[in-house]
């Protein structure tokens, strides 16, 4: 009999500390929707003017030191004379109305330098905003 005595069972009578389910409703919050925030700003920035600098100032230096080195060779041949039908370039890659020749690997390649540039941009700020120096030294 002494261990129907120990029994667990829920008391009667006692109120709940947790309030009901109607009594806790959330107070409506006001969302202000932005159109364009400050990260798409800075990405945006970074990637038009890494663009910028790619069409206008790199361009011509690239192609120069393109020209200037020529196709690879092995033996005196160029691989596309030897017969490598794979050396040759991707035509649908390199066709472009632009009149420098800035093309579809151009604005892929300094992109994706721009939203690089970009995201260090962001980055550093928003250690600086935490209280950290982010210099490397």
């Amino acid at each position: 009999m002494a261990m129907a005595s120990m029994t667990l069972r829920p008391r009667t009578g006692l109120v709940s500390a947790r309030p009901s389910i109607s009594a806790r409703r959330a107070a409506p919050r006001v969302v202000t929707v932005k159109a364009l925030g400050d990260t798409q700003l800075v990405i945006s920035a970074a990637t038009a003017a890494s663009l910028a600098l790619g069409r206008f100032v790199f361009l011509p230096f690239q192609r120069d030191n393109v020209k200037r080195q020529g196709l690879g060779k092995q033996n005196g041949v160029t691989h596309p004379e030897a017969g490598d039908k794979f050396a040759q370039e991707a035509s649908f890659a390199l066709n472009t109305n632009d009149p420098a020749g800035f093309n579809l690997i151009d604005v892929f390649a300094w992109g994706a330098i721009g939203h690089a540039l970009g995201f260090f941009a962001l980055a550093t700020s928003s250690l600086n905003a935490a209280g950290f120096d982010p210099k490397p030294f």
